[in-house]
């Protein structure tokens, strides 16, 4: 047994170091793919209904968002996914949004983070609901808001099972434009935003 347990030392030893070689790794690639993020942000911004159109057509998020919610989302200008400090500690989604008549946040931000024991937490920025327009007073309305996008965002009961998070953060901000492109009005949209969406191929690897 004695041998058995020197090898398991040796073995926890080399994944340490790899651990944090692989975070010096991720950092190194986190550092080249910000420039073609900043390059791609500025692209969206142009695109006018870019990000709820995205949202809409994702067929795993989609489900959250009421009609209610989609009119709020046509006042989304940007969305970022960005990791904390210490990249093993969590990440955070940030949403920006257009003066709109619903609430007056021009950001909400969703982190996600482990505490010192190793569990995931999570915490939101609260939103200030314009009057009348809380999903509370909303529901007592008889108004649909068992399902909505912003119930799911002020939620933290289960963050270790958000699965909508882990969408968001692994596959819809990864690559908005193949979410934009589907459904009704892909040739007509490809062919009027061409111009806008030409991009070259060194950036179009990191967004498709």
């Amino acid at each position: 047994l004695q041998a058995l347990e020197n090898i398991q030392l040796d073995l926890e030893a080399v994944n340490i170091k790899a651990g944090k070689a692989f975070l010096r790794l991720k950092r190194k690639f986190i550092q080249m793919r910000r420039p073609f993020l900043e390059r791609r942000d500025l692209i969206i911004r142009h695109i006018p209904g870019f990000w709820v159109k995205a949202f809409l057509n994702h067929p795993k998020i989609s489900i959250l968002i009421n009609r209610r919610d989609e009119d709020i989302f046509r006042y989304l200008t940007n969305l970022q996914v960005q990791d904390l400090r210490h990249i093993s500690m969590g990440y955070k989604m940030k949403l920006y949004f257009q003066t709109n008549p619903y609430f007056t946040n021009m950001v909400i931000v969703k982190e996600f983070q482990r505490n010192r024991s190793g569990r995931l937490v999570s915490h939101s920025t609260p939103i200030r609901w314009h009057r009348g327009q809380e999903p509370q007073a909303r529901r007592h309305r008889n108004q649909d808001t068992n399902h909505s996008f912003f119930i799911w965002f002020s939620n933290h009961s289960l963050p270790e099972a958000d699965r909508i998070a882990e969408i968001i953060k692994n596959d819809l901000w990864v690559n908005p434009l193949r979410y934009y492109m589907m459904g009704e009005g892909v040739v007509r949209s490809w062919a009027s935003e061409r111009q806008t969406l030409e991009r070259p191929s060194c950036f179009r690897f990191w967004i498709q």
